[in-house]
């Protein structure tokens, strides 16, 4: 009985206990995100459907069986509009046909259908890396609003204390009513911002839990994390440069899609060559009644060969394969520009990380600057050396440095990710 009790008492203490969060690395929800999202799910499918249209391509440089039934009626001899007398005849057969010559078009429909499903693999890598970005940064929203709602935090206590000993100097008539009433309107304000932050945690989470597949958004916590803060130190931007071009997706991408296109001036091509199709046929045929068709032992096979050969067509082919010759041309173009930009974004997030490795750098010197401010501000103001107004602007000042400092900072972590990004 002591056991069931005991057992009892440890179960309610269990139930009791609030459910904690549930603490989320930003690797974590990049792989929960890859899961989970629904673009990727889509680029899956097809993938599939490309395996699927490479082995119907090969599938039509084989054999084909068909059947064929007919029935025709034969007029002899027509005495009025729609009188007379006429005989009939029924029959069947299997035929087998084998491509023999296509000019091209089976190879060229294998090859691209090919070539198609590799674009469609690299489409799909492109969405993972795309949301991979998405990911880290909609975690680094959840991370920045949260390290600002702590800054506003601790502002909030240092201007409480300072409400509070105001609010004691003016019951002692030691400083001015406008005195006190500043205090007390920056506490008031600093109090409203903390009540915005906390909205903007709670929809920045909201953001991050559809990315990442959690519908209890407000349970996500989330775990510091940091970079190397010399990156550019790391890396060797002429290097990266030159390797954009055997190993960023996007241009691989439009590498494909031109490679594609010169495939299909030879598809178009072969529509202006002769056609040789093997053929057999096997059955029976010029029987009178539907009956016989099943009973004649008359039955008899032909192997032959189909020749054909579109002669002339007033140039519609010709069109046909000076328009893929165009298309071509085009994505030569595009191949060119997409490696242009690449090159151009590249440089752009590097430069951007040189900027900001500075910028930190003088962040953290004018935060450290601001602290110091502010605590002479306060030994100051007790000495009445200056006004509640300079006080407030210090603590305001010392706000705003610790946000841009983290903000930075966060960006930054970003930045390392979109320039690895190029490479991946």
């Amino acid at each position: 009985m002591k056991r069931k009790a005991l057992k009892k008492i440890i179960l309610a203490i269990l139930f009791s206990i609030p459910v904690f969060g549930q603490r989320i690395t930003v690797q974590e929800a990049a792989e929960m995100a890859v899961k989970n999202n629904k673009d990727i799910k889509i680029g899956m499918l097809e993938v599939d459907k490309s395996k699927l249209d490479v082995n119907k391509a090969w599938k039509n440089a084989y054999f084909k069986i068909s059947y064929n039934a007919t029935a025709n009626k034969y007029f002899k001899e027509v005495k009025g509009p729609f009188s007379g007398r006429y005989d009939q005849s029924y029959g069947h057969n299997v035929t087998l046909t084998q491509p023999i010559y296509t000019g091209g078009a089976i190879k060229s429909g294998i090859e691209i259908g090919k070539n198609y499903l590799s674009l469609m693999e690299l489409s799909l890598d492109k969405v993972r890396k795309d949301t991979i970005l998405n990911t880290i940064q909609a975690y680094i929203d959840v991370y920045e609003a949260e390290n600002t709602l702590e800054v506003l935090k601790k502002s909030k206590e240092a201007l409480n204390r300072n409400y509070e000993e105001q609010k004691e100097k003016y019951r002692l008539r030691l400083v001015t009513k406008p005195e006190f009433i500043e205090a007390e309107r920056s506490l008031k304000a600093i109090e409203a911002d903390i009540v915005q932050q906390t909205a903007n945690i709670e929809i920045a989470k909201e953001a991050l839990g559809n990315i990442i597949g959690i519908k209890d958004s407000e349970k996500i916590q989330i775990v510091p994390f940091t970079v190397e803060e010399k990156f550019s130190k790391t890396v060797n931007l002429k290097n990266d440069l030159e390797k954009l071009t055997a190993r960023n997706t996007e241009y691989q991408m439009a590498l494909k899609q031109k490679e594609i296109s010169k495939q299909n001036i030879e598809l178009k091509k072969s529509d202006t060559k002769p056609k040789v199709t093997g053929v057999i046929t096997y059955g029976t045929s010029n029987q009178t009644k539907i009956s016989e068709t099943v009973k004649t032992k008359n039955y008899n096979g032909t192997v032959g060969v189909n020749f054909s050969w579109q002669i002339f067509d007033w140039g519609e082919n010709k069109i046909d394969v000076d328009k893929a010759k165009r298309n071509y041309e085009i994505k030569q173009i595009e191949a060119e520009k997409v490696m242009d930009e690449l090159k151009v974004g590249m440089k752009k997030v590097y430069y951007q990380l040189q900027s900001l490795e500075k910028s930190l750098e003088a962040k953290k010197i004018a935060l450290e600057k601001a602290e110091e401010v502010y605590e002479l501000e306060q030994e100051r103001y007790s000495y009445r050396l200056v006004t509640m107004r300079d006080l407030l602007t210090a603590e305001s000042n010392l706000r705003q440095s610790r946000t841009d400092y983290i903000s930075s900072k966060l960006r930054y972590y970003y930045l390392v990710s979109r320039y690895g990004a190029f490479l991946d």
